[in-house]
């Protein structure tokens, strides 16, 4: 079975400054404490990664694993906004598919998925199912990307026999890079 893919506007270039090298400190040392205080000192900021609810002083008791992917996760809330999910569904696998089939500037997963944030044995996934970044620096070149090949993305899915709702999604994938590119914004993609 297919999982849903989700994506949201995300404010790479501050997570960037602020929160990546925190993560990847705790991750390679074993040690959260950064995390935590990271979490207390931004709260007012922050949300449940569960229920999207502004995150309380007593945000500790919604922890489950209490590792360093879950504390991340609640950490990374300050750079998007859970209730605001822009994501592709169960089409994803089939664009995914179809893109291998166009000459595009990046990897062809980065533009569905987009990249890791990871340093030698760790890779930041709180849902164990797959999270990754597209930078808001190349927002603008991939959206406009996308829109040139629209024509040449339907003429490949009519050769393959894929139907309308393969098209729909590539242009609901236009719109999350216009929605990106509008609120100066990368993206956060999860599942």
């Amino acid at each position: 079975m297919s999982m849903e893919h989700k994506s949201f506007l995300f404010n790479t270039s501050v997570f960037t400054k602020e929160l990546s090298e925190i993560i990847l400190t705790a991750a390679g040392t074993e040690n959260e404490t950064l995390l935590i205080s990271f979490i207390n000192e931004n709260l007012d900021n922050l949300k449940s990664p569960y229920s999207g609810q502004k995150l309380t002083n007593e945000w500790h008791e919604e922890l489950e694993t209490e590792d360093i992917q879950e504390l991340a996760d609640f950490a990374i809330t300050k750079y998007y906004n859970p209730n605001q999910e822009l994501g592709l569904s169960f089409l994803w696998e089939s664009l995914l598919e179809l893109f291998d089939d166009l000459d595009l500037k990046y990897n062809c997963e980065y533009y569905i998925l987009g990249k890791s944030l990871n340093y030698k044995n760790f890779i930041l996934d709180p849902g164990k199912m797959g999270l990754g970044f597209v930078n808001s620096e190349h927002i603008t070149d991939i959206h406009r990307e996308l829109i040139s090949l629209k024509e040449e993305f339907a003429d490949i899915c009519e050769a393959e026999n894929f139907d309308e709702k393969i098209i729909n999604a590539y242009e609901d994938l236009i719109m999350i890079y216009q929605e990106a590119k509008e609120s100066n914004c990368g993206l956060l993609m999860t599942f």
